[in-house]
């Protein structure tokens, strides 16, 4: 309806500045960018010295991951405005997930010098830094937390800075209280927004997809030969949040035959029309529908994957897609799936403490987060119970402790030939916009191993949750680890 509304304003307002901004937002809220980015050159053609439009424009390229475009409108705006911290921000944000991270905080640092009061930039430094901040800057922290009418997004993401930064210097009561405190923020503005975590609702659509996918053994359904085989496929990286997937993507992404796309929205679309479908007529009548579909999702997949530039395999690590692996088989038989899996209090303490989006409303209350794992946990025993075959579990503890051994196991099982930059994904130029975008920077260690310890009689409501669902609090043990031959 919205972008209806302003498609129609600027038919009949052609020379509005506003009217093609507004289309502009349409198209960005429904993520397509190149409409988006087409409605906002009008804009700039419009109004050609406003600075602000090169930020915005800047910046819905970043998003579409056209980086050249964003840095070339940066250029300008930074001609026609140098002292604005808006301009300077835009920058930060767009050295930070590019990997030019210490442009990006010289860029963060000079946007604050300007403006003290920029909240947005106090967030991402704090990202940069991991939490690392002076004291000085956590009394900034403070100092903005306490402002009238802070915006409320703009106070769980200080919230969240800020227990980062009491963790960096130990204060575990500290950090957790402004953790709990985003928590609520968060959890406060989702309900305004009417969206919440339903436990029940996440139960069926377990039940649904066991009903679905019985067994899988044999890939009776699986897709015919796709039309686009000299089109790049997909390689898919799933799991819990915050348990390894952007690591296993960007050592995947530094081989010279793969790219990295993120997290896809494709197949969780293509999965919960499916679901959707079982709700409406049944899980067999809709097993009986999705054996007429499988041909046509599997293009529809196929047609929505970034174009690698070499033709080879890219990376899907979307996380929802653990939900998905009796799909992908049937989509893609020869496709690698890779499960991440990582000690539960590690995963479920490192949700707890980022700024999750709309998208996981069970992020914001530990006992939600408990039992969305044992949602996770069911279904990944289920594929493991229904003969799904071909995919790979990779414990993030052998990772990081044995990362040569565990490598070559990776790249084996994918079919690669082992390339020396896998070993060393921090050092491969790549876009990254998780909050692993940091971290992943750095060699695979064990340095971010450990973290919930301090926090253990905080997290009662995790852990109840978790021996609820059957989970053995014992890092490792949550799947069998499988392997098969690959199809």
């Amino acid at each position: 309806m919205m972008m209806q509304t302003a498609g129609a304003w600027t038919r009949s307002s052609p020379e509005s500045v506003q009217a093609w901004q507004s289309l502009s937002h349409a198209c960005f809220e429904q993520k397509q960018f190149v409409d988006a980015i087409a409605a906002f050159d009008v804009v700039i053609s419009l109004d050609p010295e406003n600075y602000r439009h090169r930020v915005s424009a800047a910046r819905i390229a970043t998003a579409a991951e056209q980086y050249d475009s964003a840095r070339a409108h940066l250029a300008v705006a930074t001609k026609i405005s140098p002292e604005s911290s808006d301009v300077l921000l835009a920058s930060c944000r767009l050295n930070y997930l590019t990997g030019e991270l210490e442009q990006a905080e010289e860029d963060c640092r000079k946007a604050l010098k300007i403006n003290p009061n920029l909240a947005p930039a106090y967030i991402t430094l704090g990202q940069l830094r991991q939490g690392k901040l002076s004291t000085d800057e956590i009394g900034d922290l403070r100092r903005l937390l306490a402002v009238p009418r802070l915006h409320p997004e703009y106070k769980a993401s200080l919230f969240f800075t800020l227990g980062d930064a009491l963790d960096a210097t130990r204060d575990v009561a500290g950090a957790f209280t402004a953790w709990q405190e985003a928590n609520r923020v968060n959890l406060h503005i989702s309900r305004q927004e009417g969206i919440r975590y339903n436990r029940a609702r996440q139960e069926e659509e377990t039940e649904i997809i066991r009903a679905l996918f019985p067994d899988v053994k044999g890939n009776e359904l699986a897709a015919s030969p796709s039309k686009n085989c000299d089109k790049v496929q997909p390689i898919f990286v799933l799991g819990m949040p915050r348990s390894g997937t952007t690591l296993i993507e960007s050592i995947l992404a530094s081989h010279s035959n793969v790219s990295g796309a993120g997290e896809l929205p494709a197949l969780p679309e293509i999965h919960d029309e499916l679901i959707a479908l079982a709700r409406r007529i049944g899980a067999r009548e809709a097993r009986e529908v999705l054996s007429c579909k499988i041909d046509h999702w599997r293009e529809r997949y196929l047609a929505a994957l970034p174009d690698s530039g070499n033709g080879g395999w890219v990376v899907d690590k979307q996380p929802l897609n653990f939900r998905s692996i009796g799909l992908i088989r049937m989509l893609f038989p020869e496709s690698p799936i890779i499960a991440t899996q990582r000690d539960v209090l590690e995963v479920g303490l490192s949700i707890y403490r980022h700024d999750f989006s709309k998208n996981w409303p069970c992020a914001h209350r530990l006992e939600d987060i408990g039992h969305y794992m044992g949602v996770h946990h069911r279904i990944m025993q289920h594929w493991t119970q229904c003969n799904v075959s071909n995919f790979l579990v990779v414990e993030h503890k052998k990772m990081i402790t044995n990362p040569k051994k565990e490598i070559s196991r990776l790249l084996d099982y994918s079919g690669l030939a082992e390339e020396l930059a896998c070993f060393e994904p921090h050092k491969t130029k790549r876009s990254i916009s998780t909050f692993s975008a940091v971290q992943v920077r750095q060699p695979v260690s064990s340095a971010f191993s450990g973290r919930a310890q301090p926090y253990i009689s905080y997290l009662e409501p995790l852990v109840t949750a978790l021996q609820a669902a059957g989970i053995d609090m014992a890092p490792g043990h949550e799947l069998e680890t499988q392997r098969s031959e690959r199809l």
